[in-house]
């Protein structure tokens, strides 16, 4: 109940926000500020599942064998912003937009300037405050790992797509494509300077986007974000796949990139050896 009536307040502060942002004085050119908080706020499990495996993939950790919020491999699980301890913060406060792109005056997700460069295994550490110790966020380190000793192979059944992660010693892990709740500047013939947002979640069962728990050394706007940030916002690695490739394959196209921290993306765990 408790649960519940929270994410009713949330939805009401939500619809609030939403129209506080459709002003008709928004700069022509600017697509109008909005930040990924969808009309339903999604509702996961944060504790452990019993089913949870931590798999071998002849790397330097362990690989959770799903995602943060699942049960399973092949579900989806939940979606979190940056540096989000506890795995449930949608707002937006603090997060605007100008003729550069997004600016940032929020204390969420980390904050202005991140006391931490690393969060892996900290008290901002989603997946450490609710799985324990030895469970964390992977590091930037340990995804490239990922992508660069394992072959990744697209599987499909009855239309639904992930990609099987096979390690150097031939251990393997699901990583499904949940996409990502955040902004995505699309166009059509009658709006083609202006564009508009999508909110989310959109790129599911084409792309997954995973966090990394490594703030990005980079602050020019590089990678297929779609959208520009100041260059004084400090952003957050992620790492990013698709289907549009050829597989078996190594290192997907796109893989790393960094992203505004209230994003929502997907979280697989790892697990010190």
């Amino acid at each position: 109940m408790k649960r519940s009536m929270k994410l009713l307040c949330m939805l009401a502060i939500v619809m609030v926000g939403f129209t506080s942002c459709s002003s008709d004085d928004e700069p022509k050119g600017n697509p109008p500020h909005r930040v990924a908080i969808p009309e339903q706020i999604p509702v996961f499990s944060l504790e452990q599942p019993e089913s949870v495996e931590a798999v071998d993939l002849g790397l330097s950790v362990l690989w959770s064998s799903c995602n943060l919020g699942a049960s399973s491999p092949k579900e989806y699980g939940g979606y979190f912003g940056w540096g989000d301890p506890t795995g449930e913060l949608w707002s937006a406060d603090g997060i605007g937009w100008d003729e550069n792109g997004y600016t940032w005056n929020s204390d969420n997700y980390g904050g202005i300037t991140p006391a931490n460069k690393e969060i892996g295994g900290t008290d901002q550490d989603v997946v450490t405050v609710h799985w324990g110790e030895g469970w964390r966020t992977p590091s930037i380190e340990e995804a490239r790992e990922l992508n660069r000793l394992c072959t990744w192979v697209v599987r499909e059944e009855d239309g639904v797509k992930w990609y099987e992660v096979i390690g150097p010693n031939g251990n393997s892990i699901i990583l499904p494509l949940a996409g990502i709740y955040g902004d995505s500047v699309e166009y059509d013939d009658s709006e083609a300077e202006d564009g508009h947002f999508k909110e989310g979640p959109f790129s599911v069962n084409y792309a997954g986007f995973y966090w990394t728990s490594s703030i990005c050394d980079r602050t020019d706007n590089f990678g297929p974000r779609g959208y520009d940030i100041n260059p004084d916002v400090i952003q957050a690695w992620a790492f990013r796949f698709h289907t549009n490739v050829e597989t078996p394959i190594k290192a997907p196209g796109g893989m790393f990139v960094n992203h505004l921290r209230a994003f929502h993306m997907s979280i697989r765990p790892v697990h010190s050896k």
